[in-house]
């Protein structure tokens, strides 16, 4: 099973944390790559950073070439609770001990079957990147949907499908698609360097008249003092290709990682799952 498969699995917190738990339920042992060039070494290494408490929990280690083609040192745990608890607070992806990690590329395992593997390095959220047993699957969707829509926000967004039920589904997933290009139309209007073009032309004042009968109360009051997009991002921006990698600290990020599209994006994936658009 891939994760392409599980819903607003990239999208959620919660989402994640629920397929965490549930891969971590089935499995017994956990192994990780501590890499040639920059891993851990050495079990005792532990001693002294925030994973001492999983030295108890090693079982054994092999030195060889991974399946992604990394070399290193490969670590089998027993999983216990405070293991459980580092994977569960690091997501699946699991990076131990900052850059660069000493421990990587968690693979999960249910006696010598191996449930889960990934490939930490290459990810952000595992999206197209890592596999989880198909035996699972069941077990796993059943959880994220329980998960979801036992959300207070989920209750919010199914009132606002109601009244989105009379709708073209072309023209929601229009409507949809320029609130989620929110983002770009923000960094245009800003003139930051990079950004891509959204797919539809819309002002300000169109975008906010969609946003009122898709968004929350709470979310699309942010919008309604505001003039035009550029008002979202009032921070200074990089401009120019060389600004980019130079003082960073000195420019916001791109309006893609802003907390208030987080927030717009969330609630327009529920909605999306639940009219299942």
């Amino acid at each position: 099973m891939y994760f392409e498969e599980i819903p607003l699995y990239t999208k959620l917190k919660e989402v994640k944390r629920c397929v965490a738990e549930v891969l971590l339920s089935a499995s017994d042992t956990a192994e990780f790559l501590g890499s040639d060039i920059y891993g851990l070494k050495d079990i005792y290494d532990l001693y002294g950073t925030q994973y001492e408490d999983i030295i108890p929990a090693f079982l054994s280690c092999h030195h060889e070439e991974s399946d992604n083609g990394m070399r290193g040192t490969l670590y089998r745990f027993r999983l216990t609770e405070p293991l459980r608890r580092h994977i569960l607070e690091e997501s699946l992806t699991c990076m131990f001990g900052g850059e660069p990690p000493l421990l990587e590329n968690l693979a999960l395992f249910q006696g010598e079957k191996c449930l889960f593997s990934c490939v930490s390095h290459e990810v952000f959220s595992l999206y197209h990147m890592a596999e989880a047993d198909d035996s699972l699957k069941d077990a796993v969707l059943s959880a994220v949907n329980d998960t979801i829509e036992k959300m207070p926000l989920y209750g919010e967004m199914q009132k606002i499908a109601l009244g989105l039920k009379n709708k073209e589904k072309a023209e929601l997933n229009k409507e949809l698609r320029i609130l989620l290009d929110l983002c770009w139309y923000v960094d245009e209007a800003i003139h930051y360097t990079f950004y891509i073009e959204p797919k539809y032309k819309c002002d300000f004042l169109k975008f906010r008249q969609i946003a009122k009968q898709y968004l929350t109360e709470e979310t699309y009051s942010v919008l309604v003092p505001l003039n035009g997009f550029a008002e979202l991002q009032p921070l200074p921006v990089p401009k120019t290709a060389s600004e980019v990698g130079r003082d960073a600290e000195k420019y916001a990020q791109q309006y893609l990682q802003s907390e208030y599209y987080r927030r717009v994006e969330k609630e327009l994936f529920l909605l999306k799952y639940i009219m299942k658009l």
